[in-house]
C-alpha cells in the first residue's frame, strides 16, 4: 500500500508492505534518496515482517519546508508516522541520514523502537564542509552535486557493472527538493550525537561499506563501541550503499538480526 498522509506539518509518502500483524520494520533512507533504495530489501523483509517505508521531509514525493532542519525534527516526523499508523514500537533501519535519525529516536525515544540498524552513517560531521555544501546548494541547486554524490556512493566496480543502479541513484538525488536537500544537510550539520549513543539501550547493529569514503569503517566501529552491546559488520565491495551494492551480505545480516531480536521480544 502506497500513501500520502499528514505528519507533523508535512505531507508524508510512504509504502506499506509484507504481513500485515506482523511485527513493523522502518526503514529510512540518506540524503538524497527516497524510498526506492530499500527495494532490494523488500522480498526479504516482507516473508516476516511488516515493512514501512518513507520518503523523508523534502525528499521523493513528501513535502518540503523551507529553512535548516535538524535531527529533533526529523526524528519527530518518524514519530508522528508511527502515531499516524498506529505503530507503538518498531525495528529501525536507517542509512546514512536516515541512521542519524535513528541514533536520535534510539537516544529520546527508546521506548518507540525493538532494535536499530544503523547503516553507513555517522554521528559527527565536520561542520565547516557540511556548511559549505549547504550555501553551495542553495546557491546552485542540488543538480551540480548529482555526479560527484554518486562517485561516493557507490565503487567503481558498480559503476562499470551495474549502470541501471547507478542511473537509479542519480535519478534519486535530482528528484530531490531543493529544501529538502541543503534542509536536511543544515540537520547534519548540527547534530551531535556521539554524546548520547551510550543512552542507546536496545539491540543494535551496525553497518560499514569497506570502501565507503564518506562514513569510513573507523567511523562505524566507534558507533559500535559506543552503544552498548552493539555488533559491527563490514560489507566487502560496497562504498556509502551497501544495501544496493551488495544487498545479498546485507539482506543475510539484517534477516539474522532482525529474526534473533524479535524472537528475543
Amino acid at each position: 500500500m502506497n500513501g500520502t498522509i499528514r505528519t507533523n506539518g508535512i505531507d508524508t509518502h510512504y509504502a506499506l508492505s509484507g504481513r500485515p500483524g506482523a511485527p513493523t520494520v522502518i526503514l529510512s533512507h540518506g540524503l538524497a534518496a527516497n524510498l526506492s533504495m530499500w527495494e532490494p530489501q523488500l522480498p526479504m523483509l516482507s516473508r516476516s515482517f511488516s515493512v514501512l517505508r518513507y520518503d523523508i521531509r523534502g525528499h521523493g514525493a513528501s513535502s518540503a519546508t523551507p529553512g535548516d532542519y535538524s535531527l529533533e525534527l526529523l526524528a519527530r516526523d518518524v514519530i508522528a508516522l508511527m502515531d499516524a499508523l498506529g505503530i507503538d514500537a518498531a525495528h529501525y533501519v536507517g542509512l546514512s541520514l536516515g541512521g542519524m535519525v535513528g541514533q536520535y529516536v534510539g537516544a529520546w525515544h527508546r521506548e518507540r523502537l525493538l532494535s536499530l540498524v544503523l547503516c553507513a552513517t555517522t554521528s559527527d560531521a565536520p561542520k565547516a564542509a557540511w556548511d559549505a555544501r549547504v550555501r553551495d546548494a542553495r546557491a546552485h541547486g542540488v543538480a551540480p552535486l548529482a555526479d560527484a554524490t554518486v562517485d561516493r556512493w557507490v565503487t567503481p566496480a558498480l559503476r562499470r557493472d551495474a549502470p541501471q543502479t547507478v542511473e537509479q541513484i542519480r535519478a534519486m538525488v535530482l528528484g530531490t527538493s531543493l529544501d529538502g536537500y541543503a534542509g536536511s544537510a543544515a540537520a547534519i550539520r548540527d547534530m551531535a550525537l556521539a554524546p548520547v549513543l551510550g543512552r542507546i539501550a536496545v539491540p543494535t547493529l551496525v553497518i560499514a561499506g569497506e570502501e565507503d569514503t564518506s562514513t569510513p569503517l573507523p567511523v562505524l566501529a566507534h558507533i559500535a563501541d559506543a552503544i552498548p552491546g552493539a555488533e559491527l559488520l563490514t560489507v566487502p565491495g560496497a562504498a556509502h550503499m551497501p544495501t544496493m551494492e551488495r544487498p545479498e551480505v546485507c539482506n543475510a545480516a539484517l534477516e539474522r538480526f532482525l529474526l534473533a531480536c524479535a524472537c528475543d521480544a
